[in-house]
């Protein structure tokens, strides 16, 4: 029988290393852990069992207790991001049977330099790339060359990153629960530069890049796209939040090498600041959105030389920031 000594570990990392741990393991082997009183013993049989493992036992023993699981981890491949549902259609002619495409959504957990960050309610793909765009898009991080590995296990996406004094105040404000902070404007230094520009016909055209088939299907998604400068699309994604749709595309050009200020950003949902400065923080010039702007997004960009283009259609749209990044 396998044992594994966590105490001394606190959460989340004993759960990491748990997890890790069963991997190597067969299934169905009986495996000990040792844990410690308070949380440890409170939160690892519960995540373990939400995990599908069978627990068989939980014995107090002096200052430590000894907990026994039966590895049978839950099937975990890639997933549909939309599953079928049945469903009733009424109308004033009465009632029937139907099927609906529904997007599915799952629950992943951030854990930078063993420390958990956050919890991400997203579709099942392109965690990684979700992550890494966060941490850019949230002010954690500057760019690709902070974070040092990253790797997905489960639920779970393990980042580290560079040990530095940002990440540092940034995390602790986080963790204090924001109180007293304005986040929409903590990042009144970030000041795009005026170099890239962009043809109005390309950025009309982008417009068919909102398009997307499981939006078409569900009627529940948001879609966001990186588009150079020409007009070729270089990232796109799909997910059940506009907020992470960005992070998603934003993680992908950090990973691939490419770089930010070349291209520009097509988002289907609305902008204010919080949306705006995702884009800022990335270094992205420019926003083009087919819907409306919110006060606090239009102050954002004006602030960081942002330019802002929403109720945008293939005809025509509305600059409400930095014009002059546009040609004619």
């Amino acid at each position: 029988m396998q044992t594994l000594d966590l105490r001394g570990v606190s959460c989340p990392t004993n759960f990491i290393k748990i997890k890790l741990a069963l991997e190597m393991f067969e299934p169905g082997e009986t495996v000990e852990i040792l844990l410690d009183e308070g949380e440890p013993v409170k939160n690892v049989p519960r995540s373990l069992a939400d995990e599908g493992h069978r627990l068989l036992g939980l014995e107090k023993q002096d200052d430590h207790y000894l907990l026994r699981v039966e590895n049978n981890p839950r099937h975990s491949g890639p997933l549909d991001s939309v599953k079928d549902y049945s469903s009733t259609r009424i109308s004033r002619e009465g009632a029937e049977p139907a099927t609906d495409p529904v997007m599915v959504e799952e629950t992943i957990e951030l854990i930078v330099n063993g420390s958990k960050l956050s919890t991400i309610v997203t579709t099942p793909d392109l965690h990684k790339e979700l992550a890494v765009g966060y941490l850019v898009t949230e002010g954690a991080i500057k760019g690709r060359s902070d974070l040092e590995s990253i790797e997905e296990n489960g639920n779970w996406v393990l980042l580290q990153i560079r040990s530095f004094e940002h990440f540092d105040h940034w995390h602790e404000l986080r963790s204090s629960g924001c109180v007293g902070i304005n986040w929409d404007r903590q990042d009144e230094d970030v000041r795009l530069p005026l170099e890239q520009t962009f043809s109005s016909s390309v950025l009309l055209d982008s417009m068919k890049y909102l398009y997307d088939e499981i939006q078409d299907r569900t009627g529940g998604a948001h879609t966001a796209s990186l588009v150079a400068a020409n007009g070729k699309l270089k990232y796109k994604a799909v997910d059940i939040g506009r907020h992470n749709a960005i992070d998603k595309v934003v993680g992908m050009a950090l990973l691939n090498g490419d770089d930010l200020t070349k291209l520009f950003l097509v988002s289907s949902g609305r902008q204010p600041a919080g949306m705006v400065m995702k884009a800022a923080r990335a270094g992205i010039p420019l926003v083009i959105s087919k819907a409306a702007p919110v006060s606090s997004g239009i102050d954002s960009a004006r602030r960081s030389n942002v330019t802002l283009c929403c109720f945008a259609t293939a005809e025509k749209m509305k600059v409400f920031s930095v014009p002059e990044r546009i040609e004619i």
